[in-house]
This record gives structure tokens, sequence and C-alpha cells, in this order.
């Protein structure tokens, strides 16, 4: 999922987080400039930046990424994998710009939820307008454990952005 709107992305990371320290965990299989934006604006902030994808072929190309800025790392990371954590790390955000197979979006929120820190946020960008995509994630969510979801369907042309946060003690 290609987002070309970077400055717009920027100002809403600049939005929704307002502490002098974060760790960033980013999803992706595509859209090398955004995952750079994204490393150079975490290194700016002092915040860091894992980038995980499960195509090797991106992955390839997102390496120099990690070799440029010292806070940014790169992990070929299949879907698949049992879980996401690594070395006990949790992220107060997490951004999905992967497509996500609808029978398979349950499992992987139930490993995002798990690395997300309590309060963190998860922002899904999804194509815009899709009413019946929106509807599902948002199942999807509050099945996982995910509260305050909401929709910003203003801020980039193509896209909608979904945010929701992982709060601690819900659920079981």
């Amino acid at each position: 999922m290609k987002i070309t709107e970077h400055n717009r992305l920027l100002q809403l990371m600049d939005e929704l987080y307002y502490r002098p320290y974060a760790n960033v965990v980013h999803f992706a299989d595509d859209d090398l400039p955004l995952c750079e934006v994204l490393a150079h604006y975490c290194a700016q902030k002092e915040y860091s930046y894992q980038l995980n994808t499960p195509d090797t072929d991106f992955f390839q190309q997102v390496q120099p990424i990690a070799e440029e800025i010292p806070a940014a790392k790169v992990f070929k990371m299949p879907l698949e994998r049992p879980k996401f954590r690594m070395a006990g790390k949790e992220y107060e955000y997490f951004i999905l710009t992967l497509d996500i197979d609808p029978e398979e979006r349950i499992g992987f929120l139930k490993k995002a939820h798990d690395v997300i820190r309590s309060h963190g946020k998860i922002v899904i960008f999804l194509p815009k307008g899709d009413r019946a995509l929106i509807d599902a994630w948002i199942a999807d969510l509050e099945e996982t454990l995910f509260v305050a979801t909401s929709v910003l369907d203003d801020v980039f042309e193509a896209h909608d952005v979904m945010l929701s946060v992982k709060m601690h003690g819900w659920g079981e």
C-alpha cells in the first residue's frame, strides 16, 4: 500500500504522540519512500524505528535504512511467525501499511496486541471509503481487545486511517 502524502503522515504522528521517546514498529511490504520518511522522522524525534516485512525482495530494498540510521532496524518477519515479540520490546506505535487477509487478521492482531505497550496505538491504513472493510477491522479489533477505535477519513486523499488503543487489563 503506497502512502504518498508523507507530510500529512508526519503531522498525524506529531498529533498522536507527545512523549519524548517512543518505540515504533511498522509492518510493510512495499513503499520504500514511506519507510525512509518514517525512519528519518523517528531518528529526528529520538524514537526507535523497527520495520518488519514478510517480503524477501522488499527486505533487500529496505536494508540500507538500517545501515544509514542507527535507531532503525529492519527484519524479515514472516506473518506465520508464532510471535512478533523480539527481546521483550514493546511499542507505543504499531503502524500497518501491509494488507492482511481477512482469515489471518485475528491471529495477526493477537500477535500485535502482545507487543504493543499499554495505552499504545495501532495505526492501520486502509483504502479510502471501503465501509465493509472498516467494519470488519473494527469487529476484529474489538475481538482482540483493542478499544477506543476511530477512523480518520479526512487526513489522506486515498486512505482512511484507523486508530485503536491497547488497554491494560481489558478482556480475559
